[in-house]
């Protein structure tokens, strides 16, 4: 009998392969595979802005190196359908894994559930980006280290290797760094009198050993200062829809899972311990203040009410629904090793159509290829004032750009400039042009920006779609 989290990952893998493209749809996604192919083509990681006109020779470091070069070497061996593919199964492996950690402490139902709520609220996360790659590596960290303190065991040194290839992967590793120095403090907290120096000395050992792993990276202590900076900037919550605070017009799962949470605390009669309490409040909290840190909550909680949720639950279920609880109990088994084995051929399967069918970008909100070959058949060329969701692509073919999505290299007084004249600040652009000499710009249709253009001597309009516009400058910059 196959085990749930098989066949949860599965269906997962085969859910977001249905839309294959839809994990495509962000600028980033153009911006990574580029500088992944940068480094193959230079056998060196970039140091130095290799990209934009507007920040020649800044020090840019990448705290996503390594994802970088995967999706870049993904690219040019598969095209789009490397990276689909690996998307999709490292969010079905993250799932599939949250499901094995929460049949630790869960009966199969709710188990399910709890999966099917957490992918909702994730999968408008997924897209093909760094940290869907590192999300494997948050459930797990998460999972192993919260199974451990659940358990009243030391946390386990083998879990090490995770953090190194997560601090090379994505920054989400600082949480995962404040995370366990958390649940020190909380081992410290909870043990007796008697205990609290052994447990202190258990997990301070293991939040030194954490923190050292994650500067197994090339960057060394700059790849851990660099995220930190990152979050300080004002004008980055301000900037990018990530970083905003949700909508929940929009974001329809946020709402049913805090109204979720609201009914589990009413109806269940569910007492958690104060700094698993302070825990589930700090990451609502996160995500109310930035959208991105949804998949943290999503994560993270279930884990961290599974085990005093299981005992509530588990003598009622057991009691009032004994018969189905029993069989379900049959999909909770560690998977053998043919069940393995099935799984991934059902998997492989599931992706021979993605795999053998090329997938061709057309034009979108983060593609504006017809736009762009219009530039080039008008002949324009050299420095570009540019949409900053337009970044990513641009850099992919090959085009300087003036902003595009790496925030921590050109920095908040920048970032609020170029904010503000896509805003339409008439001073803003004026001071933008005026610092850059560009020759020609796409923008965004609608934005503030685009209008500023369309009003002001010296542009002509070339170009235009519902995605793109683009304007030549006719009087020459600074004249």
């Amino acid at each position: 009998m196959p085990s749930l989290p098989l066949l949860v990952g599965v269906a997962v893998f085969a859910r977001l392969l249905v839309e294959r493209t839809a994990l495509l749809h962000d600028p980033d996604t153009y911006l990574h595979i580029a500088a992944g192919q940068w480094m193959v083509a230079h056998h060196a990681l970039p140091t130095h802005d290799p990209f934009s006109h507007s920040m020649p020779g800044v020090t840019w470091i990448s705290s996503e190196w390594l994802a970088q070069l995967a999706m870049g070497f993904l690219y040019d061996q598969l095209g789009w359908r490397g990276i689909v593919v690996a998307t999709a199964a490292a969010f079905a492996l993250s799932i599939g894994l949250l499901t094995r950690f929460l049949l630790r402490r869960l009966d199969a139902f709710p188990s399910l559930i709890a999966v099917i709520a957490t992918s909702a609220l994730l999968e408008p996360h997924a897209l093909a980006r760094p940290h869907i790659l590192a999300l494997p590596l948050l459930v797990a960290w998460t999972g192993i280290l919260l199974g451990a303190r659940d358990d009243d065991r030391p946390p386990p040194y083998a879990a090490l290797p995770l953090m190194v290839l997560w601090a090379n992967l994505h920054a989400s590793y600082l949480f995962g760094l404040a995370l366990t120095g958390y649940l020190a403090v909380e081992a410290v907290w909870q043990a007796g009198a008697d205990h609290r120096r052994r447990e202190a000395m258990r997990w301070a050992g293991f939040v030194a050993a954490a923190c050292l792993a994650a500067l197994v990276n090339p960057h060394g202590i700059a790849g851990f200062v660099q995220p930190l900076r990152l979050m300080q900037m004002p004008a980055l919550q301000r900037s990018f829809a990530e970083w905003l605070s949700p909508d929940f017009s929009k974001s329809p799962a946020l709402e049913m899972w805090l109204l979720g949470l609201l009914l589990l605390g009413f109806t269940a009669r569910l007492r958690l311990p104060a700094t698993r309490l302070l825990l589930l409040l700090g990451l609502v909290h996160m995500t109310l203040q930035h959208a991105r840190h949804g998949d943290l909550l999503a994560v993270v909680v279930p884990l961290a009410v599974a085990a005093p949720l299981g005992e509530r639950l588990r003598p009622l279920l057991r009691e009032q629904a004994a018969d189905l609880t029993a069989w379900a109990a049959r999909f909770t088994q560690p998977q053998r090793p043919i069940s393995a084995v099935v799984a991934v051929l059902a998997a492989a399967i599931i992706a021979l159509p993605t795999a053998l069918t090329p997938i061709e970008r057309v034009d979108d909100a983060v593609t504006p290829a017809a736009a762009l070959a219009a530039a080039q058949r008008a002949g324009l060329s050299g420095p570009v004032f540019n949409s900053e969701a337009f970044g990513g692509y641009l850099i992919f073919r090959g085009i300087p750009t003036m902003i595009d999505g790496r925030a921590e290299m050109y920095g908040n007084d920048f970032l609020a400039e170029a904010y503000a004249a896509e805003q339409g600040d008439e001073t803003a652009v004026a001071r933008l042009l005026a610092a850059h000499p560009v020759t020609w710009a796409m923008l965004i249709p609608d934005t503030g920006a685009a209008g500023v253009l369309a009003h002001q001597p010296g542009w002509q309009r070339v170009y235009d779609d519902r995605y793109a516009i683009v304007y030549r400058r006719v009087a020459p910059p600074g004249g």
